[in-house]
């Protein structure tokens, strides 16, 4: 089991935080591993409009040149994503950029930024840490992971190309979800997710099989491919269920392994 439940106490924010994002980064201290992010002394970025943070993470004294910018679950906190993947992530020449995007207080489609708002913010932070294009992985879990899809689609249609890996972790895209339904009408660009690469992670116990499972995967993969996108490995873990891939740390290491091997840049030809 990865971390758990930690006592602690109430800390004020960041001075970077004022408002609405000082406001949800007090939400985030509820977190079931919010004590366990703290201590990384990660830093605490303010998003553009105020409304939310992103968290960046690297080993003291370290400049990777690699990144990885992940999305947490429905009703999720950065702060938990980032304590979940730092021990995969350690001794390893990588830093951590964790985006917290959901900005509301419930599920509804407006708790949470779009694919093109997400872009704004993490564009915004790479930016500023001076990743090249090719050198980070995009991962998203459950919700993030079936809007990993419109994101790869923005970066390498309309943004930096940023990613030459993606990982969609227990989350099917779905035709009818409107972040799919953005690539399918052409708004990323004809095709935008050709030469894309890709690993689908998915657990056998997992209690949604046909929207997160390995049956909606396998779908996924399917789809991928018809878009022109290349699937290099489907991760398809027979003792676990949703969130295969951080509840075995396992699969982390080899996903990272996967990105950090690649040359840099790596993207299919069409």
């Amino acid at each position: 089991m990865l971390g758990g439940p930690a006592a602690h106490a109430a800390a004020p924010p960041p001075q970077a935080l004022q408002g609405e994002s000082a406001q949800l980064y007090r939400r985030a201290q509820a977190g079931r591993w919010f004590a366990d992010a703290a201590k990384l002394a990660p830093d605490v970025l303010p998003s553009s409009d105020g409304r939310s943070f992103v968290l960046v993470w690297k080993a003291p004294g370290t400049s990777p040149r690699r990144w990885v910018v992940s999305l947490h679950g429905s009703r999720g906190f950065a702060t938990d994503d980032l304590a979940l993947w730092q021990p995969s992530a350690a001794g390893r020449e990588v830093g951590l950029v964790c985006v917290q995007w959901w900005i509301g207080s419930d599920d509804s489609s407006p708790s949470y930024y779009t694919p093109l708002q997400l872009y704004r913010e993490i564009d915004r932070v790479l930016a500023k840490l001076g990743v090249r294009p090719g050198m980070a992985m995009l991962h998203g879990f459950s919700r993030g992971s079936a809007n990993t899809y419109a994101l790869a689609a923005i970066d390498a249609g309309r943004g930096q190309r940023y990613f030459s890996l993606n990982v969609a972790s227990s989350g099917g895209v779905a035709d009818d979800y409107p972040p799919t339904r953005a690539i399918l009408a052409g708004d990323y660009g004809d095709r935008p997710l050709q030469g894309t690469r890709w690993v689908l992670v998915s657990g056998a116990r997992d209690p949604a099989p046909d929207r997160d499972g390995i049956p909606a995967m396998r779908r996924t993969a399917s789809w991928l491919q018809a878009q022109g996108a290349s699937v290099i490995e489907r991760i398809e873990d027979p003792t676990e269920g949703h969130g295969a891939l951080q509840r075995n740390p396992t699969n982390a290491r080899h996903v990272l392994e996967l990105f950090l091997d690649a040359p840099p840049g790596t993207r299919e030809s069409p």
